[in-house]
C-alpha cells in the first residue's frame, strides 16, 4: 500500500516524534505539574523539570499510554484508522505479529474521538438553522437466527420502525445546516429524553426542523422556532423546511458501519462517534484527519474515560 511506503521513508523518527510533542504541548514542552517551562530532556520522549524536579513523558496520561507501542506505529495505525483499513488487513500490511496490536490501537482511537466529541461540542446558538431526527441502528429482522427471531416474535418484539427499539439501538442527531453532526444514544425516542438533549444542546429562539413525530410537539412552548415536514405524506421538503441534511447522515454512516459486520453493544458509543468524527470532518484530506486524531490521543485522559 502506498500509505505504508509513503509513512515509512517520507518520515524520520525525529519528525514523527515532533509531531505528537507539538500536539501534546503545542509550541514549547512546559511542566504538567508547574506550568514551568525550565525543562531538560531525559531522553527522546521523557524531559525533567528545574523547578518541581518532576519527570513527565509525552504519553503520560494520555491515550498513547494506554497500548505501549511505538510512535512510528502509532503513526502508521492511526493513517490507517484514517483510510479505513480493517484492523486484519492492517496487521498483514504493517507485518505486526499480534492482530490485538493493531485493533487496540483501533479501539483506543475511538475512546479517543469520544472525549474529543464532548471537548469540541459548543451550544448551537438561536441564529443557527437547525435539523433534529432520530433513527434506529441495527440489523434487518430477516438477518437474524432462526431462534431469535422465533424468541421475538413470541414475546411480541418483532416490530419495526420505532417500535424496533427492543433490539437495535435509538440514536438522536442533531444538524446544523452546513455544518456538523452531533449524536447521542438515547434509551428511547419519547419526548422527555428528546427535549432534555435538545435543551443541553440548542439555545432557546433556535430555529428547529423535524419530522411530526410527537416526540417533538412541545418544542414551541420551550421557546423555539419549530417547523415540520410530514414523512408519512411523502413530503421531503418545503422550502427551506426539511431533514434531508441528517436523514443523509443516517444512510452514509448505516453503509459505512454495515462493514463491521456487528458491534457490540457496550462498544455503540465509539463506533458512533466514529462516524460523527469522520462526516465533521469528511472534506478534510487523510494527512489533516491524522493529525487531529493525534491531537485528539495526546489529550489528557479524563474521568469519564478511566473506566471504559
Amino acid at each position: 500500500m502506498l500509505y505504508t511506503k509513503r509513512f515509512s521513508n517520507d518520515l524520520s523518527l525525529t519528525k514523527i516524534s515532533s509531531i505528537f510533542c507539538q500536539a501534546r504541548f503545542g509550541q514549547r514542552v512546559t511542566c504538567p505539574k508547574c506550568k514551568s517551562r525550565l525543562i531538560d530532556r531525559a531522553d527522546s520522549e521523557c524531559w525533567r523539570c528545574r523547578r518541581c524536579w518532576s519527570f513527565f513523558g509525552l504519553r503520560t496520561g494520555t491515550f498513547l499510554s494506554k497500548k505501549r507501542i511505538s510512535l512510528r506505529l502509532w503513526y502508521e495505525v492511526i493513517y490507517g484508522f484514517v483510510t479505513s483499513q480493517p484492523a486484519y488487513r492492517l496487521q498483514k500490511i504493517l507485518k505486526v505479529k499480534d492482530y490485538r496490536t493493531i485493533y487496540g490501537g483501533y479501539k483506543t482511537i475511538r475512546k479517543a474521538l469520544v472525549q474529543n466529541s464532548q471537548k469540541e461540542f459548543k451550544k448551537l446558538g438561536f441564529t443557527e438553522t437547525i435539523e433534529v431526527d432520530e433513527s434506529y441502528y441495527g440489523g434487518k429482522f430477516r438477518n437474524l437466527r432462526k431462534k431469535v427471531r422465533w424468541k421475538l416474535r413470541r414475546l411480541g418484539l418483532a416490530k419495526r420502525g420505532r417500535g424496533a427499539k427492543f433490539r437495535k439501538q435509538p440514536v438522536f442527531g442533531i444538524y446544523r445546516r452546513n455544518g456538523k453532526v452531533y449524536l447521542e444514544l438515547i434509551p428511547d425516542a419519547k419526548k422527555p429524553v428528546l427535549e432534555e438533549i435538545i435543551r443541553k444542546v440548542i439555545e432557546k429562539g433556535g430555529e428547529v426542523f423535524s419530522d411530526e413525530h410527537f416526540g417533538y410537539n412541545g418544542l414551541v412552548g420551550l421557546g423555539y422556532i419549530h417547523r415540520t415536514i410530514n414523512h408519512g405524506k411523502e413530503e421531503y421538503t418545503d422550502g427551506r423546511v426539511h431533514i434531508n441534511g441528517m436523514e443523509g447522515f443516517w444512510g452514509l454512516s448505516k453503509t459505512n458501519m454495515f462493514s463491521y459486520k456487528g458491534i457490540r453493544k457496550k462498544n455503540w458509543n465509539e463506533y458512533l462517534k466514529e462516524m460523527e468524527f469522520r462526516y465533521n470532518y469528511r472534506h478534510l484530506e487523510y494527512d489533516y484527519l491524522a493529525l487531529k486524531i493525534i491531537d485528539a490521543l495526546c489529550q489528557k485522559v479524563g474521568k469519564s474515560s478511566l473506566g471504559s
